[in-house]
């Protein structure tokens, strides 16, 4: 029977039921090994998660009503003071606080205190501006007036998370469409209740898998993990064979856009969404094949699947998608075991997107496809931190479809391909054979 207070009415904040799906998540990824909801003996955490050798304390708050959480907020709700008193104990406890409200003046403490290379530097660099040092003097106070160093390694060992309640939905209904077979909502519910029927108990890997078998879910699975890699390669070659046979003379001509392209995708720090438009026979696919050889020609090179939409008969399910392209399961899923596998990035690119688009009307019933396939890239970014998404559209379809547009995520990168500037014009008559100081301006 669970203990009165807080267990008695624990999952009566959906927010709280979101942040432990999130966690049974990360659990059934093999990222943590176990949980406990309502741990007795810790007070101001709705469970402790084991990662490793480490203990995870998180407590999860819907939000405050002044829009973020000020440190005396914080302490107000007797927050930091547990942190305090949790992270003092061993230094292998954690302490994660989520809310739909940022909590600005401790994330920014914890964040340089991170980045600082000792106690010192944190001090006299990181917060040597007057508004983080009063933020840190005002945390000691709650603190016991804890000396500089020990908050500074405390600060280290907290971290504050925000996202909405909307936003958290989705991202679990994403993550369990990646990894299901069965209808997210479906599986989200079994979560939920597993986790209100589990206080004070503590739930591993086993345990979970057993209970959603016992519900009849089963996982997306590959037959041949180790095998990932090669079926992603192969999907490729067979795509960079089928579409260098167009190009003139066999020859790739190198573009701008490639390269901002590229740049993108490599600096990236996460997950991000591109978008190649252009004007029909501009040479989006020539830039599609430059861009998927170059990144397979890193010094770590990338697992980078691509097709084209308007080869493709329309089928039913990613799962389907998956063998028409000869990978067996959805791309998404053996791509990102892939790049596991390989220790590396992952990069799907889409060719001809605008197959789908309503202004061609060629494959415009394709779309709700291709929308649950970027939905299972989504889920997958937690698990898979550098997850690209490539799109390669016609200007024309990008710009009045707005169905196309809402594929990708907000602030999806975009870039244009421009005409042929004149140093590709006398690349192209030098690789064919001809002088271009023969021509003059008009000409080129």
């Amino acid at each position: 029977m669970p203990l009165s207070g807080g267990p008695a009415s624990k999952f009566g904040n959906r927010y709280e039921q979101w942040w432990t799906v999130s966690q049974f998540v990360r659990i059934l990824d093999g990222a943590a090994e176990c949980i406990r909801i309502e741990e007795p003996a810790i007070d101001k955490a709705e469970f402790v998660l084991t990662t490793g050798d480490h203990q995870e304390l998180h407590q999860a708050k819907r939000s405050h009503r002044d829009g973020k959480w000020s440190l005396a907020s914080l302490g107000q709700e007797n927050l930091l003071q547990t942190m305090f008193d949790q992270l003092s104990k061993s230094p292998a406890v954690r302490f994660v606080f989520v809310s739909s409200s940022d909590a600005p003046e401790l994330r920014e403490l914890t964040e340089r205190a991170r980045n600082a290379q000792g106690p010192a530097e944190f001090e006299s660099v990181f917060i040597g501006d007057k508004t983080n040092k009063e933020h840190f003097t005002k945390l000691r106070s709650f603190w016991r007036d804890a000396d500089p160093a020990t908050t500074y390694g405390l600060l280290q060992r907290i971290q504050v998370r925000t996202i909405d309640e909307r936003g958290l939905e989705e991202q679990m209904r994403e993550s369990l469409l990646a990894r299901f077979l069965t209808e997210p909502d479906m599986v989200c519910d079994t979560l939920r209740s597993i986790a209100e029927a589990s206080t004070h108990k503590l739930i591993n890997r086993a345990g979970l898998i057993s209970d959603l078998q016992c519900e009849g879910f089963r996982f997306r699975q590959l037959t041949s993990p180790n095998d990932a890699p090669t079926l992603v390669a192969r999907a490729t070659d067979r795509y960079l064979k089928a579409t260098r046979r167009r190009l003139i003379q066999d020859t790739l001509i190198p573009r701008s856009s490639t390269r901002d392209l590229l740049a993108k995708i490599r600096g990236a720090t996460k997950g991000t969404d591109c978008v190649l438009t252009g004007q029909a026979g501009g040479g989006k696919t020539g830039c599609a094949i430059e861009c998927v050889e170059a990144l397979r020609q890193d010094d770590n090179p990338a697992a980078v699947p691509v097709f084209r939409l308007d080869r493709i008969d329309p089928v039913s399910s990613t799962q389907e998608l998956g063998a028409y392209l000869g990978l067996e399961e959805s791309p998404a899923l053996v791509l990102a075991t892939a790049a596991e596998a390989m220790s590396s990035e992952a990069i799907l690119v889409i060719d001809q997107l605008d197959a789908v688009s309503t202004t061609s009307g060629r494959h415009s019933d394709f779309f709700d496809l291709v929308e649950d396939l970027l939905s299972e890239i989504r889920g997958w970014r937690g698990r898979v931190k550098k997850f690209h998404v490539v799109v390669v559209c016609r200007a024309f379809d990008w710009e009045n479809d707005h169905r196309l547009r809402r594929l990708l995520t907000k602030g999806a990168d975009h870039i244009s391909i421009t005409d042929f500037s004149l140093d590709e014009v006398k690349t192209v008559l030098t690789n064919g054979g001809f002088k271009p100081e023969l021509f003059d301006v008009k000409q080129l």
